[in-house]
């Protein structure tokens, strides 16, 4: 359909919901813009229950000939079909993105992106670098996506799962076509950046501008801002994420048959150490790719063989699964600050039952390590009676060991992992890209 007004060029989609406290500084980046050529404001208020609502009207009798908006009676909670519905109303040639709780902060960063696109046909979108402010606009050091060097964004970079950055900064040409950009909303119910994306890399590569002209706010706080803001400590975001790139995997067959996103083997392993079978072959049934996704899952299963040592007065003992290690309900202390506890908080953290991390390093100390702060090792005699020890230091495991029962701590165990054993990581390896 493309092209749709034969007198507009650009169409700006501006979302809202409970956002009284920064939708007027959104409002204000976007009509500050220097645009000389003819724009739109399409603006969809997703039943707001504040007085986000009568703030988008009075903008409304302020600015009739550029906005257009749309107060939905009730809240929907589903941001991806309120992009799509956007989307269908845009007469622009090119489409820009903003929410209402985002804004921008240079005023030519329409008109920049629209005379690239003019003068570029070849590329099918344009986006910026942009800057993270918190909920009071001061600017955070928040990494919410990887700069690439040559800032031209491929298909082949999508098939990395790649991506060009935040929507707030991103500006496409108008390829919405009614049946085809279902996906938007069909593929996951809160996020469609990878998704439009997709829809634009298909038609072209996207090209990257140095500027910043953009704010991405990220809210830490449960019930506000983005998806990542509000996901942040949700423990099955990762399988929500491997959810939606399943779809969008499925969607890009129509288009190439043997379409696959390289890290997908990793994610299956992470899936398999991560959830019950059931969830992760419940996950694995909704691709047309099943088949290879299962006996990738099920290799994992097979291979992922991470066990601990529970050790008593310096000899080892028992061998325990990682099941029989959390029936005892104790927050875990782990000792160790090198890739074996960075392997164990990748697979494990997301339980949420990690008390702190220790290490002889006196460097280390007082430091962060994936999060967690890094304390001495005599701090864990305070907790003597109400943590275990998980020595995750195995070239010096033995000196640990006898370290831990000096300070008389007898409840430790030593952990040991397929990823840290040579010969089985050989093995998972050579099955898991095959």
């Amino acid at each position: 359909m493309g092209y749709k007004g034969k007198n507009m060029e650009i169409s700006i989609l501006l979302t809202t919901y409970n956002h009284e406290k920064y939708v007027k500084q959104t409002l204000d980046s976007i009509l500050m813009q220097k645009i000389n050529a003819p724009y739109e404001i399409i603006v969809l208020d997703d039943g707001s229950s504040d007085q986000t609502p009568q703030i988008l009207k009075e903008y409304k009798r302020k600015y009739p000939r550029h906005i257009s908006l749309y107060l939905r009676k009730k809240n929907i909670n589903y941001p991806t079909k309120n992009g799509y519905f956007s989307m269908s109303k845009a007469k622009g040639k090119y489409i820009a993105f903003i929410e209402g709780d985002d804004y921008w902060i240079d005023e030519y960063k329409i008109q920049k992106q629209y005379d690239f696109l003019e003068q570029n046909p070849k590329y099918s979108g344009c986006i910026t670098d942009l800057i993270v402010v918190d909920e009071n606009n001061n600017e955070i050091s928040e990494q919410v996506y990887e700069r690439k060097e040559n800032s031209i964004y491929t298909l082949e970079d999508f098939r990395h799962l790649r991506g060009p950055g935040m929507a707030i900064s991103f500006m496409a040409r108008n390829y919405f076509d009614e049946e085809e950009y279902r996906i938007v909303y069909r593929a996951a119910r809160f996020m469609a950046d990878i998704t439009i994306y997709m829809l634009c890399v298909l038609k072209g590569d996207i090209y990257q501008l140095d500027d910043k002209t953009a704010a991405y706010r990220y809210v830490c706080a449960n019930g506000k801002g983005n998806f990542n803001s509000t996901q942040r400590e949700n423990i099955y975001k990762n399988y929500m994420i491997t959810e939606y790139w399943i779809k969008l995997e499925n969607f890009m067959r129509q288009y190439d048959e043997k379409f696959e996103f390289i890290p997908m083997a990793d994610t299956i392993k992470q899936i398999a150490s991560q959830y019950s079978v059931r969830a992760g072959l419940n996950l694995i049934n909704k691709s047309t790719k099943k088949g290879r996704y299962f006996w990738l899952y099920l290799m994992c299963k097979l291979l992922d063989t991470n066990y601990l040592l529970d050790t008593k007065n310096g000899k080892r003992g028992t061998q325990y699964s990682w099941s029989q290690f959390m029936r005892e309900k104790k927050p875990i202390v782990l000792f160790g600050t090198g890739a074996v506890a960075r392997e164990f908080l990748d697979k494990y953290a997301w339980r949420g039952n990690i008390l702190f991390l220790v290490d002889n390093d006196k460097n280390k100390q007082n430091t962060s390590f994936k999060g967690f702060l890094v304390k001495k090792p005599e701090e864990i005699i305070r907790y003597k009676n109400k943590v275990k020890v998980l020595i995750t230091n195995q070239l010096y495991e033995a000196d640990i060991e006898k370290q831990l029962l000096s300070m008389g701590m007898k409840n430790y165990y030593c952990y040991c992992s397929m990823q840290t054993n040579r010969f089985r990581n050989m093995i998972a390896n050579k099955w898991l890209r095959k």
